[in-house]
């Protein structure tokens, strides 16, 4: 009886103290992992995985303490305490980044907000130059707006074709008076839409009307059609096949005049800045645009930015004059309600939340995006614009806060390009946040045996504690789609 009781003892002391106890009993020959001090009693230990590729059973964003210890790059952001983007600690931790060829583990949308009406503007270009700081430094993927809101299908010149062959018919049946009349309404057809504007046919066209314009003795007006002819698209040539002498005649000499006129200057503003600019189809830059030299005359202005609708105009450019162009670009309703979603999810309160607000969630649902990018436009205590930024990995929940960006004249330090840094090396691993918390459960939830082992009611049980904690006032989060109404 001694004995048996002595073996009790035994086997119980085994059990307690081993470290296999209720978890995987595969071997690793490679590492040596502390023995856990706290073990958890299953009624079932899973299926034993003979895989040797994969030496770690639970996810790698937040670490283990063996490897905090040999952890050279110190994070960034703690979970204790907001940080300040100080440029030289982010230059490092870029520089690590682009040394190891890691890049970002899925897209990432980044949107400006501001907490004040009067701050929109700054909000605005404070994304522009994020984004720029992004794109130059590279490493990570940007969800491409252009794709996700496509521009709406261009308009149909059908009508514009069709009264040019109209007066194509009529000219050729000399019958200049309705082929004038044919040409002009089909010259105006064309300038209607500059946006989808073939240059080659509005030169066409002018020219045909000057020549119906000859022919009715009106010299004065062909002079004028020609000059059209030449400014809309310069190599328009008259074909000797189809035009007598005078046409010809005419034509180089209007040609000539346009070549002598000079040239006048483009100013070019749009509301949001950095939208594309062209001009007859040619690219001249991004907004806001100054200075640029073009030829006198009539010019299609198009200008477009992602998500936005177009705008397109034909402008008259005056010889030796400036002429400005101000675009109010209109986003489309599909990238006004992600903004709208971001205005919620950057508010104080959400950038307290512990766990991503369900605009956030919507967000990167909708833009099929990883990372989610947040800043906050506002006035800090010494009355100075600031903004605060915030990023999420919805895919893990690990989140960078408090990044503080200063917008005042002449900051060194709190730079967009130092929260750009910050971001970068987020999204790529190099400063992933590390947990703080000792809560044995917390450590328990993330192991794959824990969910094999209870099995669907803690799947259900989950999914009622999320949909009980993601209700935002008078906006109710989606179980079905995930999203709040796109």
């Amino acid at each position: 009886m001694t004995t048996f009781r002595r073996s009790s003892l035994l086997l119980a002391f085994v059990l307690a103290t081993s470290p296999a106890y209720g978890q995987s009993s595969r071997k690793r020959p490679s590492k040596k992992k502390p023995a856990a001090t706290q073990p958890v009693k299953t009624t079932k230990a899973p299926p034993a995985d003979d895989s040797d590729d994969d030496d770690s059973v639970e996810p790698r964003a937040f670490g283990t303490p063996e490897e905090e210890a040999n952890t050279q790059v110190p994070p960034l952001v703690t979970s204790d305490a907001p940080t300040k983007a100080a440029p030289t600690q982010t230059s490092k931790v870029s520089a690590t980044a682009s040394a190891t060829a890691v890049t970002a583990g899925g897209p990432l949308a980044l949107f400006t907000v501001a907490r004040m009406p009067a701050f929109e503007d700054a909000a605005r270009k404070l994304e522009d130059d994020l984004i720029r700081q992004l794109k130059a430094g590279g490493g990570v993927e940007l969800v491409d707006l252009s794709v996700v809101f496509p521009p709406a299908p261009p308009a149909s010149l059908a009508r514009a074709d069709t009264l040019f062959e109209q007066g194509r018919s009529d000219y050729d049946n000399l019958d200049p008076e309705s082929a004038e009349a044919k040409f002009l309404a089909a010259a105006e057809a064309y300038t209607q839409h500059p946006a989808e504007l073939d240059t080659e046919r509005l030169g066409k066209a002018y020219l045909f009307l000057g020549a119906s314009r000859m022919l009715n003795g009106d010299s004065a007006g062909a002079m004028d059609a020609f000059r059209r002819a030449v400014v809309a698209e310069p190599t328009t040539t008259p074909d000797a096949a189809l035009f007598g002498q005078d046409v010809m005649k005419s034509f180089d000499q209007a040609r000539a005049e346009v070549k002598a006129r000079p040239a006048g200057t483009l100013v070019v503003e749009s509301k949001p800045a950095g939208a594309n600019v062209t001009l007859r189809g040619r690219e001249l830059g991004v907004t806001p645009l100054k200075g640029v030299e073009v030829p006198a005359g009539q010019h299609p202005v198009v200008v477009t930015l992602p998500g936005h609708s177009s705008f397109a105009q034909y402008t008259d450019v005056a010889s030796s004059k400036s002429t400005e162009v101000k675009a109010t670009l209109e986003p489309t309703p599909g990238l006004a309600a992600v903004r709208d979603a971001a205005s919620h999810a950057a508010t104080e309160q959400a950038f307290e939340r512990n766990t991503p607000p369900p605009e956030t969630l919507a967000i990167a649902e909708r833009l099929d995006a990883r990372y989610v990018v947040l800043a906050a436009v506002s006035r800090g205590e010494k009355g100075r614009m600031q903004a605060e930024l915030q990023a999420w990995d919805v895919r893990t929940q690990a989140r960078l806060r408090g990044v503080e960006i200063s917008l005042a004249p002449g900051e060194k330090k709190l730079t967009p390009a130092a929260a750009a840094d910050q971001v970068r090396a987020f999204v790529n691993g190099v400063t992933a946040p590390r947990s703080t918390e000792s809560n044995t459960f917390s450590t328990i939830i993330k192991r794959p045996w824990f969910w094999a082992v209870v099995g669907g009611a803690a799947a259900v049980t989950a999914g009622a504690v999320f949909m009980a904690t993601s209700q935002d006032k008078g906006r109710p989060f989606n179980p079905v789609s995930g999203g709040i109404g796109f």
